[in-house]
C-alpha cells in the first residue's frame, strides 16, 4: 500500500519471466533497475530465479512455459506483497492483475520483448500478448515501452518510452583501430533473425551468444563464439571495429530497441544495422549507417564503406559515437522517463 504523503522513493516489485542470471536479455533489465536504484527507489524481484525476492516457476516443456509462469506469479499475488508500486512484464499480466487490484497497489505494464517467434508459438505469443494489453488498458496506472513504435499499444494510459541503455562508464576503455577491421555481432543466435544471411555475406564477422541457431551457423563455418558474461562485454568489443546487426524485414522487428547498439557506441565502434526503433539521424552521426530491414546489399554497402576508412578516421567516428551513447543512452538518461512516471502516477 502507499502512504498517503507523496513519495520521493518507492518500494518497486519487478515481475519478469527472464532469469536473471541466464538469460541473454538481462543486462537491459538490470542495468534499468540500477538506474531506478540510483534514482532512490528499492527493487525487488519475481523471477524464475532462484535466490532473488519472490520466486516463481517457469516451465521449460515447450507449450506450457506461460502457462506454468501465470499459474505461479497468480499464487505469488495471492499473498501479501510489500510494494508501493509493480512492473509488470506483459507476460505476467494476466497472472498478476487481479491480485494487484484486490492489494490495491498501482501497476504498469512492461513490454521490452514483444512476440518474434513464427509459426504456432509465435501465433499463440501475439494471442498472449494482446490479452496483455487489453488487461493493462483497463486496469494498469501506465505502460512502459521499448519503442515510440510501441506507444499506439496503451492507448489512453500514460506512457513512458524506456530504448535499450547502457552504463557507459563500464565501457571506457582504450581501444586502438586495426589497418583490418574487424566487424562483430553480439546478441542472440536465434534462427528468427537469419544470422546465416550475414555470414554469407563473406564481411568475417565475429558471432557472440547463444541460440538456437548456433550449430547451422558453425556448421557454415562462421566464427561462432561463446555468450559473454556481462562484465566481459566491454573488452571483447574494444578489440573489434564495426559493430553490426541486420534483421530479416518481419513487422515484428520494425520496433526494436537494441541494447547492442547502445553497447557498440559506447564502445566506440562504428556500427551498421537496420533502422528499427528509435535509431538517431545518421546525418548528425556519421558513425552509423542505417539501412532498410532485409536489404543485403545495402547493409554489405554500408559495411565495406565502413571497412574502406583509414583507421584514424574510424578513431574519430568511434569518440563521436561514445560521445553519442553517454548523452542518450545512459541508463541515468533512459531511465527518466520511467522515474517521472512513477512520481506522476503514484
Amino acid at each position: 500500500m502507499i502512504p498517503e504523503k507523496e513519495l520521493t522513493s518507492m518500494r518497486l516489485l519487478w515481475i519478469t519471466h527472464r532469469h536473471l542470471e541466464l538469460d541473454l536479455t538481462r543486462s537491459s533489465r538490470l542495468g534499468l533497475a540500477k538506474a531506478l536504484e540510483r534514482h532512490g527507489h528499492e527493487i525487488q524481484w519475481m523471477s524464475p530465479t532462484p535466490g532473488l525476492d519472490y520466486f516463481v516457476n517457469r516451465s521449460k516443456q515447450i507449450g506450457f512455459g506461460h502457462y506454468s509462469f501465470t499459474r505461479s506469479v497468480r499464487l505469488a499475488c495471492s499473498s501479501s506483497l510489500e510494494a508501493d508500486a509493480v512492473l509488470v512484464e506483459w507476460t505476467a499480466v494476466e497472472g498478476a492483475y487481479k491480485d494487484l487490484a484486490r492489494q490495491k497497489i498501482p501497476w504498469f505494464i512492461l513490454d521490452r520483448s514483444p512476440p518474434v517467434s513464427r509459426g504456432i508459438v509465435g501465433f499463440i505469443q501475439r494471442r498472449q500478448h494482446n490479452r496483455a494489453w487489453q488487461i493493462a488498458r483497463k486496469h494498469a496506472s501506465g505502460a512502459v515501452v521499448k519503442s515510440s513504435y510501441h506507444q499506439h499499444l496503451a492507448g489512453s494510459l500514460p506512457v513512458a518510452v524506456v530504448p535499450a541503455g547502457v552504463e557507459v562508464i563500464n565501457f571506457e576503455i582504450e581501444r586502438e583501430d586495426r589497418e583490418i577491421p574487424c566487424c562483430i555481432y553480439i546478441g542472440s543466435l536465434a534462427k528468427e533473425r537469419e544470422l546465416s544471411r550475414v555470414h554469407a555475406m563473406n564481411l568475417n564477422v565475429i558471432f557472440i551468444g547463444s541460440g538456437n541457431d548456433v550449430e547451422r551457423l558453425q556448421r557454415a563455418g562462421a566464427d561462432v563464439r561463446p555468450e559473454l558474461q556481462i562484465e566481459a562485454i566491454p573488452e571483447v568489443l574494444a578489440t573489434a571495429d564495426i559493430g553490426i546487426m541486420h534483421l530479416p524485414n518481419r513487422m515484428e522487428w520494425r520496433g526494436a530497441s537494441p541494447l547492442k547498439i547502445a553497447e557498440y557506441a559506447a564502445a566506440g565502434l562504428c556500427v551498421v544495422t537496420s533502422d528499427v526503433g528509435d535509431m538517431p539521424d545518421p546525418d548528425g552521426n556519421p558513425w552509423l549507417r542505417l539501412v532498410p530491414l532485409g536489404d543485403d546489399a545495402a547493409f554489405i554497402e554500408a559495411v565495406e564503406e565502413f571497412k574502406c576508412l583509414p583507421s584514424e578516421i574510424r578513431q574519430d567516428l568511434g569518440k563521436l559515437a561514445r560521445e553519442w551513447a553517454r548523452q542518450k543512452r545512459d541508463w541515468n538518461i533512459v531511465s527518466k522517463s520511467l522515474n517521472s512516471l512513477l512520481m506522476d502516477q503514484i
